[in-house]
C-alpha cells in the first residue's frame, strides 16, 4: 500500500476513534450498546496469514456496523503446479523463499447482532472494501546454484514480477463474541472478499476492548 492510501486510512480511523470516544464519554446517544476496537490475527486459503484492526459498534440491540483494515500475505492463486521454491542456508541454517502476494482491504460492512447470552453475542455482516494487492506473473527459468563455505542457494525454476493493483472487494464476515469484563473480551470468526486480485477465505481470533455493555449476573 503506498503512502496517500497510508494517510487517508489513519484520518479515517483517527476522526472515527475520535467520534466514538467522545460519544461514549458524553452518553449522547443511547441507541449504541456496545461500540469497541478489535485487532486480530488469523489465516485462510492460499496459505494466507492476516491480521487486522478497526472499530465495531451495535445499535438497538439489533444491528452492527464495522469499519476495518486487513492485511494479508498469501500464496499467488496463479502459482504454478511444477513451481519449485529457493533454498539455501546462511550459517548452516537452512531457509525457504517462497514467491507471496500482499494484499490490503479497508472494509465498511454492517449487518445483524445476535444475542446469545448475558454477555455473548455473535454479529453476521457484508459490505464493501477498497482492495490493493500484488498480481505476480511467473516466468520459467533455469535452476542455478551456488556455494560459498558458509553459505548456499539453489534457485527456483520460476522468476516472478509484482504488479500493483487496486479495485472494490465484497466483504462478508460472522464472529461470536464474549464479554469477560466491562471493557475487554475475546472473539473468533470467519471472513470471505470477492475481487478481481485474489478472494480470500480465512478465519481469525481477535481482542476487542471498549464499551462492552456488559450485562450484570441476574439480568438478561
Amino acid at each position: 500500500m503506498n503512502r496517500t492510501n497510508k494517510k487517508l486510512i489513519n484520518r479515517i480511523f483517527f476522526c472515527i476513534m475520535t467520534l466514538a470516544f467522545i460519544t461514549t464519554a458524553t452518553g449522547q446517544t443511547k441507541s449504541i450498546n456496545k461500540l469497541y476496537l478489535q485487532g486480530s490475527a488469523g489465516g485462510g486459503t492460499h496459505e494466507a496469514a492476516s491480521y487486522d484492526f478497526g472499530i465495531q459498534t451495535i445499535i438497538k440491540n439489533k444491528w452492527s456496523a464495522t469499519l476495518s483494515y486487513q492485511e494479508l500475505s498469501m500464496t499467488p492463486k496463479n502459482l504454478p503446479a511444477d513451481y519449485q521454491a529457493e533454498t539455501g542456508y546462511v550459517l548452516f541454517i537452512p531457509y525457504t523463499y517462497t514467491a507471496d502476494t500482499k494484499m490490503s482491504l479497508l472494509s465498511l460492512t454492517a449487518g445483524r447482532y445476535f444475542k446469545l447470552g448475558r454477555n455473548t453475542w455473535a454479529t453476521t455482516e457484508a459490505g464493501l472494501s477498497y482492495v490493493s494487492g500484488e498480481k505476480v506473473s511467473f516466468h520459467h527459468s533455469e535452476v542455478t546454484s551456488s556455494n560459498v563455505f558458509i553459505a548456499g542457494s539453489t534457485s527456483s525454476n520460476y522468476t516472478t514480477t509484482k504488479e500493483n493493483k487496486s479495485g472494490v472487494g465484497f466483504m462478508m464476515r460472522t464472529d461470536v463474541n464474549w464479554a469477560f469484563s466491562s471493557f475487554m473480551g475475546l472473539g473468533a470468526g470467519f471472513f470471505a472478499n470477492i475481487n478481481s486480485i485474489q478472494s480470500p477465505v480465512g478465519f481469525h481470533v481477535k481482542l476487542i476492548v471498549g464499551n462492552m455493555g456488559r450485562v450484570k449476573r441476574g439480568k438478561l
